[in-house]
């Protein structure tokens, strides 16, 4: 590709089909190999895959962690996810300032993927081993600083689960007994106060830093089950179920409503509510700690991209963030998706060169899933090897 000496591959994962990694290793491969068709030398091609606070965020972490030499220890600790199945959960241990830093991702404690479809039911899913992680790494590791990435939940219950392991209890018409996992249904629906006398030692002491993109509220049709529960298995006859007994939850905590509270299926809700955490964008904070501005200010070519490109794109998630950095400094943006629902208008408007739909591209033996590694490589292979829309020919 003419004029092009360093390509960014700055991509989320393909939900269901392929890791960030993977997708960005599909994208270099490609690239190389038109290269070679070509016979063009092959640019720099620099990857860095992406999170928005969902799987994937503990690794991405990690890499930040390597690339600005920052010293941190991975720990295991006993919990349960969220249909109570005992499990370990990883957790990244981190000196800052002379303080004990914890990063916890919650798709790796109660995550939608880490249980099969016909065992889910949220209506008996549970918030409390995350819960459980929040206090061993309090009390047993001494953590004052906790950053949490929230995504990809397979939870639905307002965080009531999370708060109950951390010592916060409720007067409900069926109370559970301390030794019992609180599920939704035995909690929320039925709670009418709450007493934190009995709070996880030094919690007030630690300030939490919530990493998500979802702008999602509480309640409503744009809240946390009516957008997030259907694809963790939520029943359409179950939403008023739900949404009762969020509306009972929200008054039980005494906290307005707002934009993120719908994230985690209303662990956001609870952080902030009842945990006074913080909120920041996830694309924004990964971005930041791979120092991936920089990166995007030299290079020739970026690309970018996530399973399903749409309006909720647009609102704060990665493609956005990418785009406005590529319209700063003056670079093209390349989209990589399985489907593609903005317009070309719209991409022209964001600085979007060219968008690469894996659905309309895949071959007739190829499935846009199944294959969405391959069909990659094939279509990037294909793309450098054609007039470069970095400068004509």
């Amino acid at each position: 590709m003419r004029g092009c000496n360093k390509i960014v591959v700055a991509i989320d994962k393909f939900k269901s089909s392929m890791t960030a990694v993977q997708a960005a290793e599909a994208i270099r491969d490609g690239l190389e190999c038109g290269s070679h068709i070509r016979g063009a030398e092959i640019p720099d091609i620099m990857l860095c895959p992406m999170a928005d606070g969902g799987e994937g965020s503990m690794g991405v972490m990690e890499r930040a962690f390597n690339k600005k030499d920052i010293g941190y220890g991975k720990i295991f600790i006993d919990t349960v996810n969220h249909i109570g199945q005992p499990i370990m959960a990883p957790v990244l241990l981190f000196e800052e300032e002379g303080v004990t830093n914890a990063f916890i991702e919650m798709a790796s404690v109660c995550g939608l993927n880490m249980v099969p479809r016909d065992k889910r039911n949220l209506l008996r899913s549970t918030t409390y081993g995350l819960g459980s992680v929040i206090r061993s790494v309090i009390e047993t590791h001494g953590v004052r600083r906790i950053l949490m990435a929230i995504g990809g939940s397979g939870t639905n219950d307002g965080g009531f689960g999370m708060l109950t392991a951390l010592g916060w209890s409720f007067s409900n018409s069926n109370p559970f007994r301390n030794r019992d996992i609180p599920t939704f249904i035995s909690g929320i629906e039925s709670a009418s106060d709450r007493s934190v006398c009995d709070i996880t030692p030094h919690l007030k002491d630690t300030g939490i830093t919530v990493i998500s993109d979802v702008a999602s509220p509480l309640l409503g049709s744009d809240g946390a089950t009516a957008v997030y529960g259907p694809q963790k298995g939520c029943r359409r006859q179950d939403i008023p179920l739900f949404e009762n007994a969020l509306s009972n939850w929200q008054k039980v905590i005494g906290h307005p409503d707002f934009p993120g509270a719908g994230a985690a299926g209303g662990v956001g809700y609870a952080l902030k509510a009842a945990l006074g955490a913080k909120f920041v964008p996830g694309w924004r904070f990964f971005a930041s700690a791979l120092e991936l501005e920089k990166e995007i200010a030299s290079a020739d070519l970026v690309i970018t991209g996530e399973g399903r490109f749409d309006r909720s794109s647009l609102s704060g998630k990665l493609p956005s963030g990418i785009a406005k950095m590529c319209r700063q400094y003056g670079k093209p943006l390349w989209i990589v998706t399985g489907q593609n629902k903005i317009t070309e208008a719209e991409c022209l408007r964001l600085g979007i060169s060219k968008v690469f739909e894996l659905s309309s591209l895949a071959l007739p033996e190829e499935h846009p899933v199944q294959d969405a590694p391959a069909i990659i490589r094939r279509v990037m292979a294909a793309a450098i090897t054609l007039p470069s829309p970095l400068s004509p020919e």
